[in-house]
């Protein structure tokens, strides 16, 4: 039997560690830098290097799955009539709201609606939504290749 395509993308919904985490990578970077390191400097990178991996585990933790399917045609075709283009937009659709219309239309786990898409939009940078977008708009466009 047949089935739709889907897609999987996994989010840090965390952001406070991202930034945690940028901090830690930066101090390793610039310790492995320098020349002419001494034991303590040493000791530095192991205790930089253990907390970013404590850092690392706990954006692990807080990733969450979303998975898509897509949209059988007429249901696809119907969502982008109920999201034109924008007068005077050169858009095939209304990037305002079709985004997270397409995304809570597709995502069967968790499920969502488009009001709690809106939602996680706004806690999630502009890579969180392009990624689930990205994610959504695959699911129905994508070619299924198998692997070789």
């Amino acid at each position: 039997m047949a089935k739709r395509r889907e897609t999987k993308v996994r989010i840090c919904v965390a952001g406070d560690l991202a930034a945690e985490a940028d901090q830690l990578a930066a101090e390793l970077a610039a310790l492995k830098g320098q020349s002419g390191m001494s034991l303590a400097d040493g000791e530095e990178r192991a205790r930089i290097q253990s907390e970013l991996d404590e850092v690392a585990a706990l954006m692990r933790e807080a990733e969450v799955e979303y998975r898509f399917r897509a949209l059988p045609r007429k249901e696809r075709s119907d969502l982008i009539a109920a999201h034109p283009k924008r007068p005077g937009e050169d858009e095939e659709w209304n990037l305002e709201t079709y985004p997270a219309a397409l995304v809570a239309a597709c995502v069967v786990e968790p499920v969502m609606s488009v009001s709690e898409v809106n939602q996680l939009f706004d806690v999630v940078n502009e890579d969180g939504c392009a990624r689930l977008f990205n994610a959504a708009w695959r699911a129905n466009q994508a070619p299924t290749n198998i692997p070789s």
